[in-house]
């Protein structure tokens, strides 16, 4: 009898020069940073606005939920596309429709007088009745941060894919550090400028938006000529609308598959989920809680995701300086554990300088989970699969928050915030408790370089700038048998 051995694989050492000496990565996000500002500049502009014309939380909420929506409807689409065309065309386009969307807010606001109804009812002599009606202002402006969220939504999962593309399987962890710090320096500099801009006037924040899409759209460009181009995939041509239906849904089912054979990945997808969920009170809320209870104006909600993204930078760069973390999901748990203590105190506190410090925190938190939960999946997933799996994820995360803030939209006018925040981290508690339970039984928290599969070894960066062709016929037959190779036979 012979005792099988499991090897381990060491990867490589990650080299911080390396990635900033890679061009089109430097580029990518660089151009990342600028649009990053962008949609700090509009968001906090158009939150304020709406609540500041409404006084309503319900408002907020359907800002919110418009904002999450393509994630969910658009978000199979986008992963599908990605693995399928050029993710530096998708991105551009991306750009492109921000950009006239931005343009779009600017026009509604220089029209927000003239669309905003005025009626006088006499109710007596000498008395009258005023009431104004904003309605023709927010639907216009509603539709358009659809449409804006809907590129987004495309965004994301092409940049995800087309990093993995550019950038070493060592280097991903660094690479991802690099990234999210750019974000949280974008989030600094995003909304410090925008809470600036906010107090002052709202046409100063839509103009500068528009022209951050406008300079990022040009660097993505650039892409195109100092740019790795992504693997062609020669694809089955389809005559009828039913088969290309089912060619598309056959595209997503491989995703999802490629999320069910890899079970670290499918219990971060499912935790990260749950928790979003619980997580879609501080959403509708923040902005209630701030003007609302505390009295605090644009200018403190820029200093608080200031001090967000400073901690998010300092978490990056300790994740950087470590270049690789072996066990990610436990750094996962332990980054939800402290989202659960931090959701708590966000509930009961309303001191402007504990606030602080809570902001400040989770900042540290959202990058303990971004950076480990992306590099993952760049590590785990085959590269044509990436683009779906980050739909799949983006899509998950999506209904999630959705639905937790469609929730807490409905009673958030009939329930203080604070209860409805102390039920949301209690329901935080209890899912991470029996997360931690169940991915301990699992193993799930063990080394992540213990499985040697091909795809985790691939250096896609070493691609020769000749495109490869990947039959998407053949690999769909291919996976299909697969699959049935999992089915028990009896001998």
């Amino acid at each position: 009898m012979s005792i099988a051995k499991t090897e381990t694989i060491v990867p490589e050492k990650p080299s911080i020069k390396e990635v900033l000496k890679n061009r089109p990565f430097m580029l990518l996000f660089t151009a990342q940073f600028i649009e990053n500002i962008g949609r700090a500049i509009s968001g906090l502009a158009l939150e304020f606005l709406i609540y500041e014309l409404t006084r309503s939380p319900l408002m907020m909420g359907i800002l919110s939920i418009i904002w999450l929506l393509p994630f969910v409807v658009i978000a199979p689409f986008a992963g599908v596309y990605t693995d399928q065309f050029d993710q530096r065309k998708i991105m551009l386009w991306s750009n492109i429709v921000s950009f006239f969307a931005a343009i779009g807010f600017l026009i509604i606001y220089l029209l927000k007088d003239a669309l905003t109804i005025i009626t006088f009812i006499k109710i007596a002599p000498g008395h009258n009745l005023v009431t104004i009606n904003y309605t023709h202002v927010i639907w216009p402006l509603f539709l358009l941060l659809f449409i804006n969220s809907s590129s987004a939504a495309f965004f994301f999962p092409a940049r995800n894919a087309y990093t993995r593309l550019i950038i070493k399987k060592k280097n991903l962890l660094v690479a991802n550090s690099i990234g999210s710090t750019v974000f949280q320096i974008a989030t600094i500099v995003g909304y410090v400028l925008a809470g600036v801009l906010a107090e002052a006037s709202y046409l100063g924040s839509f103009i500068t938006n528009a022209g951050t899409f406008l300079i990022s759209g040009t660097l993505i460009t650039l892409l195109f000529h100092i740019g790795k181009k992504p693997p062609e995939r020669v694809k089955e041509k389809t005559r009828t609308l039913k088969a290309e239906m089912k060619k598309f849904y056959n595209d997503i089912r491989i995703g999802y598959q490629a999320v069910k054979e890899k079970p670290k990945i499918s219990y971060m997808l499912l935790i990260f989920s749950a928790i979003t969920f619980t997580f879609g009170a501080v959403n509708v809320l923040f902005i209630v809680i701030l003007q609302g209870e505390m009295s605090l104006g644009a200018t403190w909600y820029g200093i608080f995701q200031g001090l967000m993204g400073a901690s998010g930078i300092i978490t990056a760069i300790v994740l950087m300086a470590i270049g690789k973390i072996k066990r990610k999901v436990m750094v996962l748990n332990i980054a939800f554990v402290f989202a659960t203590i931090a959701l708590y105190f966000f509930a009961v506190i309303r001191n402007k300088w504990v606030m602080a410090a809570i902001l400040f925190s989770f900042g540290i938190i959202s990058v303990s989970i971004n950076v480990p939960s992306s590099t993952l999946i760049q590590e785990k997933i085959a590269y044509e699969k990436q683009g779906r799996v980050f739909g799949a994820m983006q899509l998950a995360q999506g209904i999630a928050q959705l639905l937790g803030m469609g929730i807490v939209s409905l009673i958030a006018e009939y329930v203080l915030p604070m209860y409805v925040l102390l039920a949301s981290s209690t329901l935080c508690a209890i899912i991470i408790f029996a997360g931690m339970i169940y991915s301990g039984i699992k193993g799930l928290m063990g080394n992540d370089y213990t499985e040697s599969e091909k795809s985790d070894n691939t250096e896609l960066s070493s691609i020769k700038d000749e495109p490869l062709v990947f039959d998407e016929k053949e690999r769909m037959i291919r996976e299909e048998l697969e699959l049935d190779q999992t089915v028990p036979t009896i001998e």
